[in-house]
């Protein structure tokens, strides 16, 4: 775990606005600049799976990563939607952000941030996407975030896969 050198989302506060869905949750720990990322999710989740409990939500390679159980397409789709929605939004205000990669040969950990909040080294390390950035895949089927309809949509298998 790195240095929390910005407020967190706090688990307690999870578990209070959703009861039963965070409560088992072992880990949490995301920037407070994804808690309208979170909440989205778990709102359009558990209105397609009631049954719906989250794991964890951290942080990895500079987006979220949320661990839930459900078997029902429209909420994994959620939690896709949401998972791509962070890699473009400032983990510490929420407002547009972007993938900041370390450069070759640097250890550093990816952060997700708006020039605000990047710091001028961070700056530095550019604007980027991943490759596989806003793609799911689920029972065979493919899915990329579609920022203009705000939704995740069917398409092909990327041609790295087929």
């Amino acid at each position: 775990m790195h240095s929390p050198d910005f407020p967190r989302i706090k688990k307690d506060d999870l578990v209070a606005d959703y009861p039963g869905v965070f409560d088992s949750a072992r880990y949490v720990d995301v920037g407070i600049g994804w808690l309208g990322i979170v909440r989205a999710f778990v709102n359009e989740a558990l209105s397609h799976d009631p049954s719906l409990v989250v794991h964890e939500l951290k942080e990895k390679w500079g987006t979220l990563r949320i661990s839930a159980d459900t078997d029902v397409l429209a909420a994994r789709l959620a939690k896709g939607k949401a998972e791509a929605k962070s890699g473009m939004t400032c983990e510490v205000c929420g407002e547009e952000g972007w993938l900041r990669r370390p450069p070759p040969g640097r250890m550093a950990w990816w952060r997700t941030l708006c020039s605000e909040h990047a710091s001028p080294d961070q700056a530095q390390w550019g604007q980027q996407t991943r490759w596989t950035a806003g793609q799911m895949q689920y029972q065979g089927q493919w899915y990329e975030y579609d920022r203009a309809s705000d939704s995740m949509l069917p398409i092909l298998t990327p041609e790295r896969f087929r």
